[in-house]
């Protein structure tokens, strides 16, 4: 990373949280633009040293990974795991073989002590292969030791989606009207919890019965509000004695967060009877339901955000009910 990304880098640090997403984007284009213009050296007084310590090499990639938009979870996981990895094997990062990381798969998965999933193994796996991939491209590494070893398969388990019996279950079991709008809003829309909790009062559009929601890299969408839905939603807002902008508000807070919502959510589950209670499956269900009701899955991927359609179709639940009617269908 060279002074001018650096500068970049520090600059949209310091807007961070100070000013909404449109606004940081704006000048981070901006900087780009300006600096290209110039050769910019940092002033030094002391013999230049070249930092090439796998901490500092890891701190470029999350910075350049925070600026190609990807999520601040997501960032965390990378730092955390190839942290762990660099720590464990204690070598230059250029001396780092496949052979490194198998056995520190294998470590992981049999000396620590804690039962560890092929389906984490994995997770961890794609967490060193973009940082290693990462090096190698900007040269900094040879070959990327990662690039010999293969995905690790592991059993997908069946995610099924609430059926209407449990929806009605949960719905019952709300102690109050925010609490309703909010199980209404997370089914009709499909959106990821954190995208919920980032909404705004304005940006619901009542008139249109839709709403524009900020997904993944910083990616707008445009999903949708059934009369139902519409109905809590107003209703909750109208009762509303706060003049918060947060869509909704939690107890004491102005914003109810992505922890609340996920709370939230499990508490109704326990109080309906209702297992697996979580936000991530009103999305599942959503997509579901609509495949199942005849929606091209294109525009399924659309209202959940999706690039890849592959994607859409690991969030879909396939009933045998569903398959067995189409064998008749077309088979007998």
């Amino acid at each position: 990373m060279d002074i001018r990304e650096q500068i970049i880098h520090k600059v949209m640090e310091a807007l961070e949280g100070r000013v909404d997403t449109g606004v940081t984007d704006t000048v981070q284009d901006i900087l780009v633009i300006e600096l290209n213009n110039y050769e910019v050296q940092e002033r030094c007084t002391e013999i230049a040293t070249v930092d090439n310590s796998a901490e500092n090499m890891l701190k470029k990639f999350l910075a350049t990974k925070r600026i190609e938009g990807i999520a601040e979870s997501t960032l965390h996981r990378y730092a955390d795991e190839n942290r762990k990895l660099i720590q464990f094997l204690g070598k230059p990062l250029y001396e780092v073989t496949a052979y490194d990381i198998r056995f520190y798969l294998s470590y992981r998965r049999e000396k620590t002590g804690v039962k560890v999933s092929n389906r984490t193994l994995d997770g961890m796996r794609r967490c060193y292969s973009s940082f290693f991939g990462w090096l190698s491209a900007e040269g900094l590494i040879g070959r990327n030791p990662c690039a010999a070893i293969k995905q690790i398969k592991y059993r997908k388990k069946v995610k099924k989606p609430y059926s209407a019996a449990e929806m009605e279950k949960l719905r019952m079991a709300c102690g109050n009207i925010r609490d309703l709008a909010l199980l209404d809003f997370l089914y009709c829309t499909g959106c990821r919890v954190s995208e919920v909790a980032r909404l705004n009062i304005d940006d619901i559009d009542f008139e249109r019965m839709e709403c524009t929601v900020l997904g993944k890299g910083n990616k707008e969408r445009t999903v949708y509000l059934s009369e139902v839905a519409a109905m809590h939603l107003k209703d909750y807002l109208f009762a509303r004695t706060d003049k918060g902008e947060a869509l909704f508000s939690g107890k004491g807070t102005e914003r109810l967060g992505k922890n609340g919502i996920e709370v939230l959510l499990k508490r109704i589950g326990g109080k309906a009877g209702v297992s697996n209670v979580h936000p991530h499956r009103y999305r599942r269900t959503l997509a579901t339901n609509l495949l199942d009701r005849g929606m091209n899955i294109q525009d399924v991927a659309a209202i959940l955000g999706h690039a890849d359609l592959k994607t859409t179709q690991v969030y879909c639940y396939i009933s045998q009910k569903n398959v067995k009617t189409a064998y008749n269908k077309y088979a007998i």
